[in-house]
C-alpha cells in the first residue's frame, strides 16, 4: 500500500509547486492523475520516486521513503517501475537489449529467462532483435513498459503512456495495462490528460489544480460532480449547454446511473406507477473500469412528478432538476 500524506514541494525556496498531497493507494489499484499543464502532474510523479526530495511523508508498506538513506533508496528503487513519456530508449540497443537494462547486475541465464518471459507478456516476441528506429510508436510504448516490469516491482508509475498514440494503438495499450495490472498485482500511477484512460482502467483518480489535490477518489463520482468544471478544463461536450435543449413545458432532471441499475427499466417502472409522461432529450452511457456509468437528461409531465422524482432518487447514484 502507497499512502502520501502532507506532501509538498517547493523550488528555490519560494515556487510552491506542490501543496499538501494527500491520498492513498492500495496494493493493484489504478490510479490516474490528472489536471492542466503546470498543475503539477509530473512534479507530483518525480516527488513519489524520490528523483526530488519532497517535505512529507511517501510510505510504502509503512516504510517512510522520505527518511531513508541514498543507500536505502537505490536498494527501494528496484521496486519501482517506471515507464516515460517518451519511452527513453536505447538506439544502439534491441528490444531485448533496452528491455534488459535493469537485470544488468543479474546472471545471464536469469536475464535471458526474465526478459523472454517479459517480451511474450507485452507480445514483441517477433521484434526481440529490432532497434527503436524500426518500431512504431505503439511498439515502442510496449518496450517502455516492459523494461518498467521486467524486475517484477511493486508499484509501476506511466507517464502519459497514450499521449503521442492513435485511438486503436491506445486501446491496446490499455488493455495490455489492465493485463499487468491484473496478473502481476502490480500498484499502478498513470499520469494522463485522456479522460478516456481514467474511464477505461482506472480505479481512483486525482485531479490536480494548482499543485493541490482538487479531488481524490472513486471515478464515477468524480465524472457525476464535476461535469462543469471537466466541460470547461478538458473537453467540450456539445450536449453539456442543456439550455439549448429542445423540449415542451415539463421538468426537467439529470440523472447518473452507475452500475448494475444502468440496464434495468427503472425509469419506465416509475414512469407507469406515477403516470409520469417522459422524454429522453440526452442520453449517454460509457463502460467505466468497474461498472457501467449512463447519465439522461429527461422531461417528465405529470400531476405527481414530486413523487416520481422522490422514488426515482432511490434507485439512481444522482438526480438533478435543471433550471432552464
Amino acid at each position: 500500500m502507497l499512502e502520501v500524506k502532507n506532501l509538498n514541494l517547493i523550488y528555490d525556496g519560494e515556487n510552491h509547486v506542490l501543496k499538501n498531497i494527500t491520498f492513498k493507494l492500495e496494493k493493484g489499484e489504478i490510479l490516474g492523475i490528472i489536471g492542466l499543464s503546470g498543475a503539477g502532474k509530473s512534479s507530483l510523479l518525480r516527488a513519489l520516486n524520490l528523483l526530488e526530495r519532497p517535505h512529507g511523508e511517501i510510505l510504502f508498506d509503512n516504510i517512510n521513503l522520505t527518511q531513508l538513506s541514498r543507500k536505502d533508496l537505490r536498494k527501494f528503487r528496484k521496486k519501482i517501475g517506471v515507464a516515460f513519456q517518451h519511452y527513453n530508449l536505447l538506439s544502439r540497443k534491441t528490444v531485448f537489449e533496452n528491455i534488459s537494462l535493469p537485470l544488468i547486475l543479474n546472471k545471464e541465464n536469469e536475464i535471458e529467462e526474465k526478459v523472454s518471459n517479459i517480451i511474450k507478456k507485452v507480445g514483441l516476441e517477433h521484434r526481440k532483435n529490432a532497434f527503436p528506429a524500426h518500431l512504431s510508436g505503439g511498439e515502442k510504448q510496449r518496450v517502455s513498459i516492459a523494461r518498467a516490469i521486467v524486475s517484477n516491482p511493486d508499484i509501476l508509475f506511466l507517464d502519459e503512456p497514450t499521449s503521442a498514440l492513435d485511438p486503436k494503438t491506445t486501446e491496446k495499450i490499455l488493455e495490455l495495462i489492465l493485463k499487468i495490472n491484473q496478473d502481476m498485482k502490480i500498484s499502478t500511477i498513470i499520469v494522463t490528460h485522456e479522460m478516456d484512460v481514467i474511464k477505461r482502467i482506472c480505479d481512483k483518480i486525482l485531479y490536480l489544480k494548482n499543485g493541490s489535490v482538487h479531488y481524490f477518489g472513486e471515478v464515477y463520482r468524480f465524472f457525476s460532480e464535476f461535469e462543469k468544471e471537466l466541460n470547461e478544463e478538458f473537453y467540450k461536450d456539445i450536449n453539456y449547454d442543456y439550455s439549448k435543449l429542445k423540449f415542451k413545458n415539463g421538468e426537467i432532471i439529470k440523472v447518473i446511473f452507475y452500475g448494475e441499475n444502468v440496464g434495468k427499466p427503472i425509469l419506465n417502472e416509475i414512469s407507469k406507477k406515477y403516470d409520469i409522461t417522459f422524454n429522453i432529450l440526452y442520453g449517454k452511457i460509457e463502460d467505466f473500469k468497474n461498472a457501467p456509468f449512463g447519465k439522461l437528461i429527461i422531461e417528465i409531465e405529470g400531476e405527481k412528478t414530486n413523487e416520481f422524482i422522490n422514488e426515482l432518487k432511490k434507485h439512481v447514484y444522482a438526480l438533478e432538476v435543471l433550471m432552464l
